[in-house]
């Protein structure tokens, strides 16, 4: 076997040391593998001295990634500030295991925490628009946001890390956090982690804002609806009383004078019995335009004022229209029995004018929790659906009502439809 002599000469105080290494195939390969050895066993004490290291100084590691997911999805379903503040103040920081956390959100001129105690801060504050020209979660451990802090109110000193709210440039709030039990501090990663966190929960804040404008307009216009509800209903009731009390007491006293005259003249006097039949016509019809402005039977119950809605239709109407109450006592307000019978009212006509059924059934349900009231007809159904705009767009108003006057009551009104199986509209109404 052919042999390598390598000769390495040292003189140390004028000797001469002379050290001979000899090298063959196989020691070289034993060399090659002891050095990879050590130097990944290097490595594994250098991880695990790294791990360690980070283990004492920011604690057990945090799955980023898997609660950015998650917590993303449940700020993005919260319904108002409350329940974002609820995620990012308690139920956040017991995962981050910190000890304390606020969120302030801007009032006015001032950055408010949303729990309701008295920590605030000026939107103005140094270190608000220090936090905020970063743009990124930053730590009061040390550097200028520290000092800016010890200058600052002294109901800030808990705090250990500031993460803005931003909307691009702009502030939506401040989240802070305390320390972390174990006196842990945050890692780069925690800090990253609370930024893409903070800026999520700004975009969930501006939509919750939206969401607040569209429930306030929402809820301006249904008041509005009501006023004019109620108005008109007032109305329809002084036009009954007055077209009651006067013009129809008027009426027939004029049919009974002609009857009286009928009588004296005898059978021959043919006009005055076409003037008997003509006003009777008239006071038939004027006093259903009173019922029909404001129903009488609904001060004594809706059961017997729906009956005689049915019984009054159902002479007009070419299909049979049929009523079912399955209820007892239904102890309902004035405003609320008003509401079912209109809807009620709409839907009938609605059938028998546009539906060609065979038939019509309106059923009347009292269930433990809520009342069911059905108007069903088995006519042509509705092409096209049921959006309440695209009615509106045409001018028919009736849906649209029915829809408001259901949403009035604290109800909720829905129609189902097939072309040529029918119609059914449902209004189910919550009992208190």
């Amino acid at each position: 076997m052919a042999v390598a002599h390598y000769v390495l000469r040292i003189t140390h105080h004028g000797h001469n040391i002379r050290i001979v290494i000899v090298r063959d195939g196989g020691s070289l390969l034993i060399g090659i593998v002891v050095g990879a050895l050590v130097l990944a066993l290097g490595f594994l004490l250098w991880r695990g001295a790294r791990r360690w290291w980070r283990a004492w100084r920011y604690g057990v590691p945090i799955d980023h990634s898997t609660l950015l997911v998650e917590y993303g999805r449940r700020m993005t379903g919260a319904p108002d500030r409350q329940a974002l503040a609820q995620l990012l103040t308690a139920e956040l920081p017991r995962v981050l295991q910190v000890e304390r956390a606020a969120l302030l959100l801007p009032e006015g001129h001032h950055l408010v925490a949303v729990d309701g105690n008295d920590l605030y801060l000026p939107v103005s504050h140094a270190a608000a628009r220090w936090v905020a020209s970063g743009g990124e979660a930053q730590s009061t451990s040390r550097g200028r946001l520290h000092e800016l802090i010890r200058q600052g109110p002294a109901d800030l000193d808990w705090t250990r890390v500031w993460a803005p709210l931003m909307r691009g440039v702009d502030l939506r709030g401040l989240w802070l956090l305390g320390q972390r039990e174990g006196n842990f501090l945050y890692s780069p990663e925690d800090l990253s982690w609370l930024t893409a966190i903070g800026r999520q929960a700004a975009v969930v804040l501006d939509a919750i804002h939206y969401a607040e404008q569209e429930r306030r307009a929402a809820s301006e216009i249904r008041a509005l609806y009501q006023q004019v509800v109620e108005t008109r209903e007032m109305e329809r009731g002084r036009l009954s009383r007055e077209l009651h009390d006067g013009v129809l007491q008027d009426l027939c006293a004029v049919t009974r004078d002609l009857k009286a005259l009928e009588a004296q003249q005898g059978e021959s006097e043919a006009p005055f019995a076409d003037l008997v039949i003509r006003s009777g016509e008239a006071v038939s019809a004027l006093r259903a335009i009173c019922h029909d402005l404001r129903p009488p039977l609904l001060q004594h119950d809706l059961a017997v004022a729906l009956k005689a809605l049915v019984e009054e239709l159902d002479v007009r109407s070419s299909a049979p229209v049929y009523l079912q109450v399955s209820a007892e006592e239904l102890g309902l307000s004035d405003d609320v029995a008003l509401a079912v019978f209109r809807i009620t009212q709409e839907a009938l006509r609605n059938a028998i004018r546009h539906a060609d059924a065979s038939e019509i059934a309106v059923r009347l349900t009292q269930y433990p929790d809520r009342l069911r009231l059905t108007v069903t007809d088995d006519g042509r159904g509705i092409a096209g659906g049921v959006e309440p705009a695209r009615f509106v767009a045409q001018g028919h108003y009736g849906l649209a009502g029915m829809r408001e006057r259901a949403t009035m009551i604290g109800g909720k009104l829905d129609v189902q439809t097939a072309v040529d199986y029918g119609t059914v509209v449902i209004l189910e109404l919550p009992r208190v």
